[in-house]
This record gives structure tokens, sequence and C-alpha cells, in this order.
């Protein structure tokens, strides 16, 4: 079987096939008389099939067994095995070898004529790739663009790369609000990706646009994406795929208030992904499954989620899962009756906001580069604790630093040409001027948010501000907020609540 027929049985998704084949061919057999650059493309496409197909520890067995890597003369066999190993660094969350290991391959290809190697112009492209979701998983946006952008550049025979380079850039405008962009990149790689018929490609992008439309409330565009990613997942048994499509459904679920059903799809992830292995996968799911058991109140089944996500991620360097999982901690504590608890989320969730990068190894720089929605869910789950701290103290200085939050975060925000967040962090920010009495400031706060609404054409949202906007001059235009207790001005202005339901709208970050 020559390289063409393993690369269109795996781009088309036909894994279980292609393992088939190659492990029928016995081509690490000693007596083999394969030369040693078949033999490692035959263990290229072995690896890739077993992670596939969630069979990351085999594929591991099988790397470590038959790989030595030697820096020291070049040959494409061993670059080629050298991507093998990066790739099952990157799944294993090990961001830190994989670009250690990359970066020298890189050297050790850029040093050479490329015409003397013609099968480079296909496997080079894989190690920018791959250098750039290991950036991409560090939060280090621009070097992931770096990278990206130099395979798709030499991205000529290998389409599937060129379609995945193309995915990544598209969720890297979607982060900095280029909506725009987002989807003609999107659209790009999608005409890549049905060209060359990649159903794990197109599947993945369903998925994640699914994601996209949920986070902005629209369920049924976003169902529609889900179901035709998760068909699309099962006819090529990517496992993977469906743990990522059932946690989406779940959160889906879980926002709609049908929790049975939530909890069903979310657990069924959440193990499956455990016994897999992959931790970013794994953190992925386990957000929202906390929130679920916190809100029934099932605290044991939320530690035992916990644990068993930090066993899994304990070897894992990516910052995307450390950011997941230290957030995940956050909102268990959080829910603690004891005051000690609760501090100590305050201070999980305020080191997430923590701008000094020279002092933390992760969260320090997140939220100036990306994931402006997840930094949302943190100022809403430190507002919460905020407020329950001055129900106690009536200590105006407590609202002037929840304030001081929100205003912060809305100059990080205010620079997208769209962002959900800006408009979610204004309606808060109303809120808490109502609680304190400036009726004034908070409706001229949400004239402007709405019209941020109406100009994106986020109907939605334009509509929850508009019954906001209502909702002050018929219940609070006339009353006196002095007279009130802090907790009557709280539960009448219903934060709470509305703080509890913009926690469910998390985002998750993409891979594929």
């Amino acid at each position: 079987m020559n390289q063409d027929a393993m690369e269109n049985l795996y781009v088309t998704g036909n894994y279980s096939s292609l393992l088939e084949k190659i492990t029928n061919l016995a081509y690490n057999d000693p007596s083999s008389k394969l030369t040693d650059i078949e033999k490692a493309i035959y263990l290229f496409y072995h690896s890739r099939a077993l992670i596939r197909l969630g069979e990351v520890n085999d594929a591991e067995i099988l790397l470590r067994k038959f790989v030595d890597i030697d820096y020291k003369a070049f040959f494409v066999s061993s670059l080629i095995n050298q991507i093998s190993v990066i790739n099952l660094q990157i799944t294993q969350g090990k961001v830190n070898e994989a670009i250690e290991n990359g970066k020298i391959a890189i050297e050790l290809v850029e040093q050479k004529n490329l015409s003397n190697y013609p099968q480079l112009s296909f496997w080079s492209p894989f190690l920018y790739y791959f250098i750039g979701i290991a950036y991409f998983y560090h939060f280090k946006n621009d070097l992931a663009w770096k990278y990206f952008q130099k395979s798709l550049d030499i991205s000529q025979t290998n389409l599937l790369i060129k379609a995945k380079s193309l995915y990544y850039m598209a969720f890297l405008k979607l982060e900095k609000g280029d909506t725009s962009k987002f989807f003609a990149l999107l659209n790009e790689c999608l005409e890549v990706y049905h060209a060359i018929d990649a159903k794990q490609g197109i599947a993945w992008v369903g998925a994640w646009l699914g994601q996209y439309f949920l986070q902005r409330g629209d369920f049924s565009k976003a169902d529609l994406n889900f179901t035709q990613a998760l068909e699309l997942f099962k006819l090529i048994n990517d496992v993977q795929g469906l743990n990522l499509v059932n946690s989406l459904i779940g959160l889906m679920f879980y926002q709609q208030g049908k929790l049975r059903q939530a909890e069903s799809m979310l657990e069924k992830a959440f193990d499956s992904s455990i016994e897999i292995g992959n931790p970013m996968i794994l953190s992925y799911c386990v957000i929202p499954l906390i929130l679920l058991y916190i809100e029934s109140g099932n605290r044991v089944k939320a530690q035992k989620c916990i644990n068993q996500l930090k066993e899994v991620c304990k070897d894992s360097t990516s910052d995307r899962v450390k950011v997941h999982s230290l957030v995940t901690e956050a909102i268990f504590l959080k829910s603690s009756s004891r005051f000690s608890d609760k501090a100590q989320a305050q201070n999980k969730f305020l080191e997430l906001l923590n701008e000094d990068g020279e002092k933390q190894s992760h969260g320090s720089y997140v939220w100036l580069t990306s994931d402006k929605s997840f930094s949302y869910l943190v100022i809403t789950h430190l507002a919460e604790l905020y407020l329950e701290e001055f129900k106690l103290s009536e200590d105006n200085h407590i609202m002037l630093e929840v304030r001081e939050l929100i205003d912060n975060q809305i100059q990080k925000v205010d620079d997208q040409k769209f962002s959900p967040e800006l408009v979610e962090l204004s309606l808060l920010q109303a809120k808490l001027l109502i609680v304190e009495g400036d009726i004034k400031e908070a409706l001229s706060i949400l004239e402007r948010a709405k019209l941020v609404a109406k100009t994106n054409n986020f109907r939605r949202m334009e509509e929850k501000i508009g019954f906001e906007i209502k909702r002050i001059d018929r219940e609070f235009k006339k009353w006196d907020a002095a007279a009130l207790s802090v907790r009557d001005r709280i539960k009448r202005v219903q934060i709470e609540e509305y703080l509890k339901e913009v926690q469910k709208m998390i985002t998750l970050q993409h891979q594929g």
C-alpha cells in the first residue's frame, strides 16, 4: 500500500480500515525489506490512526518501541518519525516538549536544499503546523499565526495540512473579534476539506460552528451543526470528536434547563475522555459538568471529577489545559459553604486575571491575547463572590472593586469589532449601578450596549437589553434605593440570577 492510498484513507476518515491494512503489513518486522522512509511513513499513519480512534496509549507504546530520533544527522525518515512523536505529544498536552522537538527538526529542515529532498514538500508543513498548534495552546497567538502561515506558504501538495492551518487561523481571527475574517478563512478551509473529502475536518468545523452559535444563543443553528458533526464523527468512528460534540450538546441542554439530558451527555463525554487520556478534550468536558453537579447539590461527584482531571492532566504543559483546570477548581471552591474555601476561590479567579506575565506560568497573559468570553466567565464568578461579601458587610469599597474589575475588562474587549462579552459586561455594569441608585448612568450604558448589538445584527442580545431598559422604566426609575436594604436591592435587580445564567454560556476552546 503506497502513501497516497494511506493518505486517502486517513483524510476520508477510514481509520479502522487504515489501521487494519497497516497492521497486516508487519512493516516493522526485522525481516522486512522496506526502506527506512517507507517504515517511517507506515509508522506515521499507524500512530495517527490509533490516536484518531482514541487509542492514545497504544500509539505511545508503538512509537516508544520503534522511534529513536538521531539529531546528529538528517534523514527524511527521522523527520517523519519526529512528526509522529510531536503529534502524540500535542494530543497528550505535552506542549513544551512538542515545541522543543519541532524547533530542532525545523532547524535541520531549513539547513537543507529542498530540491534534494522532494519528499519535504509534503512532510515539512506538518512541523510548522504542529508548532503553531503548540503555541496556540500556550495562548501565544502571534507565534501560532506565524507558524500556521509558514505551513500554509509551503503546503503545495499537503492539502489536509493547508486546510487545518486555515482552520486555526480562522479561530485566531475570531478570538480578536474579527468575525468577517473568521468566516472568510473558515469557508476557504471548508472548500479544501470538501475537495479532498476530509470528513474529520468538516466535522470539526461543524462542531465549532455549533459552539459559535450556542454562545450567541441561537439554539436551532447550534443543534443543526452539532447533529451534522455528530453524524460525521460516528461515520468515521472518531471517538475524540464524538466526545467533544457530546459535551457541547450537553452544554446546550444545560443552558436550556434540561438537566437530566445534560448530565447524561456530559458524563458520557467525560468518562470516555478519561479512558482516552487526552487532556485537552477532557478539560473541555469538565466545566459544564462541574457547574451542573454544583447546581444539583452533588459536590461528591464534582470532587471526583476534579480528582480525575488532575490525574489525567498532571503531565500536561498546555496553558489552555491549566487555565481550564484552575477555573474548574475555583468554581468548586466557590460553591462551598466555608468562607475559607470561598477566599481560595477568589484568589484563584484573581490569579487568572493577573496581567504580570513574569510572575505566573499560566493565566497571567491569557486575557491580553485571547479567550475574552472565558475571562468573562471568571468575571461573573468573581462578581458573585464580591456580592456575597457585600451583602454581609455593606462595605461600598467592595462594590467599587467589582466595578473596577468590570471597567478594566470592558476596556480589554472594547477593541473587538464585535464582542458579545462587551454587551454582557455592560449589562452587569448597569445592574450594579442600579443597586447603587445611579439609574441615569445605568440607562446610558444599556443604550450604548443595545446599539452595539443592533449594529452587529445580534437580535437576541438587542432584545435582552431592550427588556432591561423597559424594566428600569417600569420598576426602578421611581424607587428610593437608599430606603431599601442591600439585600433587597440586589434581590430586586436580580443580579445573582443573571450571573447564574450567564455562567452557563461557556466558551470552550477549540482544537481539531
